[in-house]
């Protein structure tokens, strides 16, 4: 029996006791389907519910945090996605953790804003959270041409169709800032009290949004940043855009096409290139130069992973490549459609 099924019939197994109010039967049986599948979020839910009822509040909350991290940006567990957070906010308040319990807290209450006894327990947590200071601009270092761009506490989550970036700034009058979005960046500007006017930069975003349709609100302790993505349905790895993205753009056109890659022809390149250029070694040449030194394997694993995978896997395994053919393996969120020439 696989993983996934042994954790499945603990499960059942563990929700039957927990009915029967056989609750510390119930949570070793959700331990031992944890420990099976650690990837369901439900099964640390169920958990922290059990854990609750045995009196274990810090347990509770740990489980609950966990399972709003396992059920966060997919769409089909966006009711489990709310109960984690609202549980885990109530727990975390309990547990006078006031800063992580306004965090879900404030999640939860934009996934439904009508909930009323999540916008309670968010009105006695707020007051009590962690002054955020004033933002300041870090000095001018002498000799220097442009100001530092100044520090603020920013966190960021998404739904299928939005980006939503909170920048922790309290006490800002509605009319004192401004946010202008573009095609793959936002660049928001408070004035403060003091009368100093400070001014963040997201730029480059990840991916590109439409700006005609991204939209902001000044709260009582931050400001909610609502991007609309141009692409629904992607996930962002990252708010803005990292060395990694650049590298993987890369990689994506390392073949112009999926079908007959000649990978000693690209062999052969690298070795030129290299002899005009040893300095300026990217991925492209990386993936080259592992072919070129390669055991014929390895060379045959490439070859079939590459093509076979239609250009989304790369792998120098044989033992494990050559046992069956190579699935597809579309980014997240993706789905693959058949190549077409």
């Amino acid at each position: 029996m696989s993983n996934k099924k042994t954790g499945n019939v603990l499960f059942q197994q563990a929700n039957e006791a927990y009915f029967d109010d056989e609750f510390e039967q119930s949570e070793s049986l959700y331990t031992q389907a944890i420990a099976a599948d650690s990837t369901v979020g439900d099964y640390y839910l169920k958990r922290a519910q059990v854990r609750s009822k045995l009196g274990n509040t810090s347990g509770a909350s740990s489980d609950a945090r966990k399972a709003s991290d396992l059920t966060a940006n997919k769409s089909d567990q966006l009711r489990q996605y709310f109960k984690a957070l609202y549980l885990h906010g109530k727990w975390a308040f309990e547990l006078k953790q006031y800063d992580e319990a306004a965090e879900s807290l404030r999640k939860a209450a934009t996934i439904n804003p009508s909930h009323e006894e999540v916008k309670a327990l968010l009105e006695k947590t707020e007051p009590l959270t962690t002054p955020v200071p004033e933002p300041q601009a870090e000095p001018e270092a002498e000799g220097t041409v442009e100001p530092a761009r100044p520090k603020v506490r920013h966190e960021w989550y998404q739904t299928d169709d939005c980006v939503i970036l909170e920048v922790f700034i309290k006490r800002v009058q509605k009319d004192a800032a401004a946010v202008e979005f573009g095609e793959r960046a936002v660049s928001l500007s408070v004035k403060m009290a003091t009368g100093s006017e400070n001014n963040y930069d997201f730029d480059p975003l990840q991916h590109s949004i439409v700006a005609s349709e991204c939209a902001f609100e000044v709260l009582s302790t931050k400001i909610e940043i609502r991007l609309k993505k141009a692409q629904p349905g992607v996930k962002w790895s990252h708010l803005e855009q990292t060395d990694e993205d650049q590298a993987a753009k890369a990689l994506s056109q390392l073949g112009s096409s999926r079908k007959g890659v000649s990978w000693d022809t690209i062999a052969a390149d690298a070795e030129k290139e290299a002899k005009l250029k040893p300095s300026e070694q990217g991925v492209n040449e990386l993936f080259q130069s592992i072919y070129r030194d390669a055991d014929p394997d390895t060379r045959r694993a490439m070859m079939k992973s590459y093509v076979e995978s239609n250009g989304t896997s790369l792998s120098t395994d044989w033992s494990s490549v050559g046992k069956g053919p190579v699935e597809t393996l579309p980014p997240t969120d993706t789905f693959a459609k058949p190549y077409s020439s």
